[in-house]
């Protein structure tokens, strides 16, 4: 809908406008969380989610080319040919969460163990925000057109006219905005989670399961082709999947030792 805007004359990518406020709203609202728990200093938690993000651009970047390479590997070229043309990809658009994800969990707990910070509180007080990050991201995501959902004229459609991915002219659902509303509730509910201070790694469980539930269903309802499939369904339902099992995994775990009981 709008996938550039002016500022100070110029032109950026409304995409990274969003991932940024999103960014900012992640770090500042973590640190308000450590501050509230004390488990870990704001300070600590401002420098791992640096590591994180650093961790989340490669990790993110790395499975879209994975998912997408029968589209971009060019069967005409040769083998260095593809490799330029792979290096000029890593610096143009395309991510995918899941990689995402992956990634900043490597580089926070590199962080943790290189600075000797207790890795499951600092993962504890900023998991709630993941989703709020998450969300200004699929706002930034239905404002480029990308990662757009099935054809659709009904209530709520909607319809690019200048989009870079999106087919322009064809009434769609926004599904980047209904995930995006996901996330803010899933946002809430973590928060509400955090303040009643349930045991550590109950909070990266419920995260876990709820976002791979509501991940694997919207993805029946995306459009966009290059995503990746393997027995009919999506590289990220795949991944959804396995993400959901971890995370009831952990809250089972922690309710047979008798503390998942939230505290008032």
């Amino acid at each position: 809908m709008l996938p550039f805007i002016e500022i100070f004359g110029k032109t950026v990518p409304m995409y990274a406008v969003m991932a940024f406020l999103g960014a900012a709203a992640m770090c500042a609202v973590s640190a308000a969380f450590a501050r509230v728990r004390k488990n870990v200093s704001a300070e600590d938690i401002f420098y791992m989610l640096l590591y994180a993000g650093i961790g989340c651009l490669i990790g993110a970047k790395l499975l879209y080319l994975i998912i997408s390479v029968d589209v971009y590997w060019l069967t005409d070229k040769s083998f260095t040919e593809n490799l330029k043309y792979w290096v000029q990809l890593l610096m143009s658009g395309g991510l995918v969460f899941y990689g995402g994800l992956i990634g900043a969990f490597l580089g926070a707990l590199r962080y943790c163990k290189h600075f000797k910070i207790p890795f499951e509180d600092s993962v504890e007080t900023v998991i709630p925000t993941v989703p709020l990050f998450h969300a200004f991201g699929r706002i930034g995501c239905f404002c480029a057109g990308c990662c757009y959902g099935m054809e659709y004229d009904g209530i709520f459609s909607v319809t690019f006219k200048k989009s870079l991915g999106a087919p322009n002219g064809i009434p769609l659902l926004p599904v980047q905005l209904i995930e995006a509303s996901g996330n803010f509730l899933l946002f809430v509910l973590l928060t509400l989670l955090f303040v009643r201070n349930i045991p550590r790694l109950s909070l990266s469980g419920f995260y876990l399961a709820c976002y791979a539930a509501m991940r694997f269903t919207l993805e029946f309802f995306r459009g966009d082709i290059i995503r990746g499939k393997a027995m009919g369904i999506s590289t990220s339902q795949w991944i959804s999947v396995f993400v959901f099992a971890a995370g009831i995994i952990l809250i089972v775990r922690k309710a047979k030792t008798g503390k998942i009981s939230i505290q008032k």
